[in-house]
């Protein structure tokens, strides 16, 4: 059978290449998802732009949740963002309008796009994901794609250390207070975080964020051979 180091990472890697763009589908899944990575990435100058997709109408007031991910994008150092305003939990039938949107931010400059990973329940997490993909396919674009965890693990190939910022992705989360009335979203990031530092035998890293990388025309090929994986024997 394959070893464990075949299947996830057993050391942290370097942050992907500047500049960022972050698609989070409501306010606080760029935080709960990647807010370690987005501070260490801002703490080495990198530039990141935040999209928001959805202003997360469905779950709670949208102009407080605006200014909840303000506050959180401040501790995070995030300075660059925008609002999409598309309908939450119904992005997936406004393809058109999320286009437009994501063309507008001149998409080829970025060297690295997070979207939420394939494996996650929600239909905006997936929808983000898929809908980024298709658009993708249409440039000429040779940056990589990075695909976040929120509210599960997916499969990750990439383990970012958030150690050293791992209070200030406390602080960040701790901004939306209309969502954690709602359910533990603070115990549930931190676990994910402690669970995936599992394999980071420095005794310095506690705390990481996983993510799977790849090109984004070979993504859907990427984690097929990924899965596939698992279910190779080798026989001596």
């Amino acid at each position: 059978m394959l070893e464990e180091s075949a299947l996830i990472p057993y050391a942290a890697s370097p942050l992907p290449a500047g500049p960022w763009l972050v698609l989070a589908p409501h306010p606080d899944d760029e935080t709960l998802g990647l807010g370690g990575s987005l501070a260490r990435a801002r703490q080495k100058g990198l530039e990141v732009h935040v999209a928001f997709i959805s202003d997360g109408e469905g779950a709670g007031d949208p102009f407080l949740r605006r200014q909840e991910a303000l506050s959180a994008l401040k501790i995070l150092g995030v300075q660059d963002f925008s609002f999409w305003n598309l309908p939450d939990r119904k992005i997936f039938r406004h393809f058109n309008a999320f286009a437009l949107k994501f063309f507008s931010l001149k998409i080829t400059k970025f060297k690295s796009i997070f979207v939420p990973s394939l494996f996650e329940f929600h239909p905006d997490h997936r929808a983000v994901a898929w809908m980024t993909l298709a658009l993708l396919k249409a440039l000429s674009w040779s940056g990589e794609i990075w695909f976040y965890e929120i509210s599960r693990q997916g499969e990750v190939n990439r383990l970012l250390d958030i150690s050293p910022f791992i209070e200030n992705k406390k602080r960040a989360i701790l901004c939306y207070k209309s969502q954690l009335s709602q359910n533990a979203y603070l115990e549930i990031s931190l676990a994910l975080n402690r669970a995936r530092a599992y394999t980071l035998t420095h005794k310095n890293i506690t705390y990481a964020e996983g993510f799977f990388v790849s090109q984004a025309e070979k993504a859907i090929f990427a984690f097929a051979e990924h899965l596939q994986r698992y279910f190779l024997t080798v026989w001596d």
